[in-house]
């Protein structure tokens, strides 16, 4: 059986009720500019489902506020030159190449970016936000990246952790940075390449310790400390800065 969605409104906020078979919980989510996201099963009465947001009022408030800071500490960036985009945690300015190839790819240098685009696509009146290329070659390229970089660090961090996951996945979410299952499955979010490699490091080592401590019992972060001593610096900062992947969202 398939779950349904119903819409409504709240308080002023768009609501997306996800009704799901089995589902034993009432569950909220919230995401910068979409609507609120509640999970319940088949059963549940509207009239729950109601008194449960009320109850989250206060709290869905100030994470509304939140995420409008957020909002203008990173504003949106848009697929042109000259525009800066991080790339293992360096800023780099987005030059256009025009070349005499059939294929648009994206090459990185020290300080740049840059979007090779054959001339037979290149209209000079054309943004590149609307460019049918730019954010496919941008999204693939970010990926390619992540994956080769990523599965180096797995195998690098494993080695010295002598934890071994049984297999290595890619996935692309919002704010999730990796997930190890009971079946010692490491999964990472290939969005991680728009972070220092200290960041990555952190997220490997982290999921890679849960092949010992499925939990985050103080056994577990004693693990992650000890490779990782200053694991709650890179916390802060990956939680604060999770907006820097926004630009790589496929608006197909």
């Amino acid at each position: 059986m398939s779950g349904s969605i119903e819409l409504f409104d709240f308080a002023n906020w768009a609501v997306e009720l996800h009704r799901k078979p089995f589902r034993r919980s009432l569950s909220i989510y919230l995401y910068p500019n979409r609507p609120i996201k509640v999970v319940t099963n088949k059963i549940t009465s509207q009239k729950t489902v109601l008194d449960f947001l009320a109850a989250k009022r206060e709290w869905i408030e100030k994470n509304f506020i939140k995420f409008e800071a957020m909002a203008e500490l990173y504003p949106r960036k848009t697929i042109k030159a000259g525009e800066r985009f991080p790339f293992l945690g360096v800023e780099r300015e987005l030059k256009v190449v025009i070349t005499l190839g059939k294929k648009s790819f994206v090459s990185v240098s020290d300080e740049q970016l840059f979007l090779h685009i054959p001339k037979a696509q290149w209209e000079a009146n054309t943004s590149l936000e609307h460019h049918p290329k730019a954010i496919a070659e941008f999204r693939a390229f970010y990926k390619r990246e992540a994956i080769k970089l990523l599965s180096q660090k797995v195998n690098h961090w494993a080695n010295i952790m002598k934890l071994y996951p049984s297999q290595l996945k890619f996935r692309e979410q919002k704010t999730r940075w990796g997930s190890c299952s009971s079946r010692k499955v490491l999964n990472l979010n290939w969005r991680l390449i728009v972070f220092s490699e200290e960041v990555m490091d952190y997220v490997v080592v982290h999921e890679l310790a849960h092949l010992k401590h499925m939990d985050h019992s103080a056994k577990f972060w004693g693990v992650v400390e000890e490779f990782i001593p200053d694991y709650p610096r890179i916390v802060k900062t990956l939680k604060s800065s999770q907006n820097l992947t926004d630009f790589l969202s496929d608006r197909s």
